[in-house]
């Protein structure tokens, strides 16, 4: 009869602390833990120019939040490895700072297409796909 109640105290504490833990961070609908590694590359013609680039990226996978976005000036051809969260959607855009062509791509794990475009010289440039559960 002891050893029931230890038991039981035991699991009362652990459930109690999980259910605790999970409320800290939003409740269980926001833990998700699913998200997609993507490829956001962006490169010129001609090959070496200034652009401004803004992409997507969740903060974290283990929260079901809209992705941020991130603007910065990069050297191209640029290239950077970014999760999003499942259900959101990947997108990154170019604009060039002269009258190059600006082409970007969107990459599942580095290796399947899932956007492309080349845009016209001196325009901004997007790609975008929306991503599965």
């Amino acid at each position: 009869m002891k050893t029931l109640l230890v038991v039981l105290a035991v699991l009362g504490v652990v459930g109690g602390g999980t259910v605790l833990l999970v409320n800290h961070f939003g409740g269980w609908t926001t833990l998700t833990g699913k998200a997609w590694a993507i490829t956001y590359e962006v490169s010129a013609e001609p090959a070496e120019t200034l652009a401004e680039v803004t992409y997507a990226e969740s903060a974290t996978r283990y929260r079901n939040q809209r992705p941020q976005t991130v603007t910065t000036e990069k050297p191209l051809p640029w290239q950077l490895e970014v999760v999003v969260n499942a259900r959101e959607t990947a997108k990154v855009s170019a604009t060039p700072r002269g009258a190059q062509a600006l082409t970007c791509r969107i990459l599942l794990d580095g290796v399947k297409e899932l956007a492309a475009k080349t845009g016209k010289p001196g325009e901004t440039v997007t790609c975008d796909a929306a991503l599965g559960a």
